[in-house]
């Protein structure tokens, strides 16, 4: 199966990138193919080549959240901040980064700011997949 640029981007959003937890998106080099693998239910490709796929969120890690965190520091008002803060101590960094519409505290056009930065990192993250990709012999479409 020929990898796309929306199965790429996809694995790389959706990478727990945790092998010993809940696993981890990884490209097997002779099949040219993503996989999923993990400790508790490994894929028969990992006994040969692969490599693990970036993860725009690794789990555990709070990488988003800490970026987010950043990101209103340098773009918002101080008391829209402290807002931000406030509602992310009764309902967590994770809720304060979603539309107001899900239960979350951003508005419109905060979440497509933050929604840019995302798209950045993506891009960027999968910018090194598609090297290493190109690298092992592969090719991305479209």
């Amino acid at each position: 199966m020929t990898i796309t640029e929306r199965m790429l981007t996809g694995a790389i959003a959706n990478n727990p990138a945790r092998y010993d937890g809940d696993g981890e998106y990884r490209y097997s080099v002779p099949h040219k193919t993503i996989y999923f693998s993990s400790a508790a239910k490994p894929d028969p490709k990992d006994a040969e080549s692969w490599f693990a796929l970036p993860s725009l969120n690794p789990d555990g890690s709070q990488r988003m959240e800490l970026a987010f965190q950043q990101f209103i520091k340098r773009r918002w008002l101080p008391s829209r901040q402290d807002e931000l803060e406030r509602f992310a101590l009764r309902k967590g960094w994770n809720m304060a980064m979603e539309l107001k519409y899900g239960g979350g505290a951003l508005e419109d056009r905060e979440a497509e700011e933050w929604q840019y930065v995302i798209n950045r990192e993506l891009e960027r993250l999968a910018d090194i997949a598609r090297q290493r990709i190109r690298e092992a012999g592969g090719d991305i479409e479209g």
